[in-house]
């Protein structure tokens, strides 16, 4: 294991495929602290390692990509993750596990591995060490750094049945429409971060696209998930939400969730993604720009009009899907 330092972090662990690079925490967390595309410019926000305001048991927020469980509740969701993680390689990956939290009885572990094209396949596992079963959901939070701006792909329907709704977009209490950081087109949903504004605000969506995005300088971190064939026998938290977006002065997050799930004492929850980082763009500030410049990098379906394409394969050395 090759080790690096990112900001305060010491004996971080480093991934490198190709010219994408990505270091995770083992003195807390787990965490993945460090996102690098193309040069050593940190596509995540690095906070300083201060207590969160209105909490008292010690939960710090660090920055990077975290796993919680959902919904949303304070203080289940604030368990701090101050402590060393346990390392664990395999012959495909090595496994970051937290200890257990003692107010959920509920372990958490990342596990990174290399994946063909030049993506890293990150694993979020949840299991339940409590007594009693637990109602939750997967969440994967990546604190992306300031500058940048958050995409959401619309799942539209021009063919459907016209008198049916075909889409949402769910807002919570403080955030507003009339934000201008919010920027709805015609395919895409825009969430951008501008540290002049002190006020918070926060989308979410169900991205049957399957993915979430975040543009900032140049390049593109792009964060792919599993979709499930039918959805209409899942639920996702938060209204109906497997995508969020979070964008305050500091830094603004891009979010995926796995539908819930009655987690039995022993069981497992999982849920992955599948980062793909692109470099060498012009600066975009429209949907023009996203779909003529980003768009075409995307990774490919197997069949846009009907079929999911199964991100999964990327993991794997016969993979043949195209870039």
């Amino acid at each position: 294991m090759k080790k690096c330092t990112v900001g305060t972090h010491k004996e971080c662990v480093e991934f490198v495929n190709g010219d994408f690079r990505i270091a995770v925490t083992t003195k807390v967390g787990p965490r993945i602290i460090g996102c690098y595309i193309g040069d050593d410019d940190n596509m995540f926000a690095v906070l300083p390692a201060r207590q969160m305001k209105g909490l008292n048991n010690g939960f710090k927020l660090y920055g990077g990509h975290r796993l919680w469980h959902s919904p949303e509740d304070k203080p289940r969701s604030y368990q701090p993750d101050n402590d060393p993680v346990e390392v664990e390689e395999f012959n495909d990956g090595i496994e970051f596990s937290a200890p257990v939290e003692q107010l959920t009885g509920i372990r958490k572990r990342i596990r990174i591995e290399e994946g063909s094209h030049g993506l890293f396949v990150i694993t979020h596992t949840l299991e339940n060490y409590g007594q009693w079963e637990v109602e939750l959901a997967p969440w994967a939070l990546s604190v992306m750094a300031p500058g940048g701006m958050a995409v959401i792909p619309q799942k539209r329907d021009p063919a459907g049945y016209p008198y049916a709704p075909d889409r949402s977009l769910v807002l919570w209490p403080y955030s507003s429409y009339a934000d201008p950081r919010l920027v709805m087109g015609d395919e895409y949903f825009f969430l951008k971060q501008d540290s002049a504004c002190t006020s918070s605000i926060k989308i979410g969506f169900n991205a049957d696209s399957g993915w979430i995005g975040y543009v900032r300088n140049g390049k593109a971190l792009i964060k792919y998930f599993d979709l499930f064939a039918d959805e209409a026998e899942v639920e996702y938290p938060d209204c109906g939400c497997s995508v969020e977006s979070y964008s305050c002065a500091d830094f603004c997050e891009i979010e995926t969730l796995a539908p819930l799930e009655i987690l039995q004492p022993g069981e497992c929850a999982e849920h992955v993604e599948y980062w793909q980082g692109l470099s060498g763009l012009p600066e975009i500030k429209s949907e023009a720009d996203f779909k003529e410049f980003v768009e075409p990098q995307l990774l490919c379906f197997e069949d846009p009009a009907d079929e999911i394409f199964d991100y999964s394969c990327c993991g794997e050395d016969d993979c043949s899907c195209q870039q």
